[in-house]
């Protein structure tokens, strides 16, 4: 299976996951709504759902990188993304930011893992 194949699977994954923890929550929305900032906020579930796709997809982008590093990633396109970047923007910023030491980011990788964040977003 292809890193882009696997990439694919976790995004479905992620995104059945996030269909399953739909519910009123009425209360949260409410409150959101009137705290509303112009930039990204993260919910601890969805980055953490984001963190173990990432893992499973990309074991080598993430190898030695602690949960943090990759909320951040998470964060970062997030921001990215409501800022109004373009999408070529975004998948540029990400190719840089995804980048683990020697290894680097494809762009079918970091249209993926756009395609992640934006979900979680």
């Amino acid at each position: 299976m292809s890193r882009t194949t696997a990439a694919l699977a976790a995004s479905a994954t992620v995104f059945a996951l996030l269909l399953a923890g739909c519910g009123d929550d009425s209360a949260a929305t409410d409150s959101a709504a009137t705290t509303a900032a112009p930039t990204a906020q993260l919910d601890a579930s969805k980055a953490g759902m984001f963190v173990v796709s990432y893992r499973n997809a990309f074991p080598k982008l993430a190898d030695g990188r602690d949960d943090a590093a990759l909320s951040g990633l998470l964060a970062q396109t997030c921001g990215d993304i409501t800022a109004g970047k373009s999408k070529d923007d975004v998948v540029a910023g990400i190719e840089k930011n995804a980048t683990n030491g020697a290894t680097t980011a494809t762009n079918d990788e970091a249209q993926a893992i756009y395609e992640m964040s934006k979900l979680m977003c």
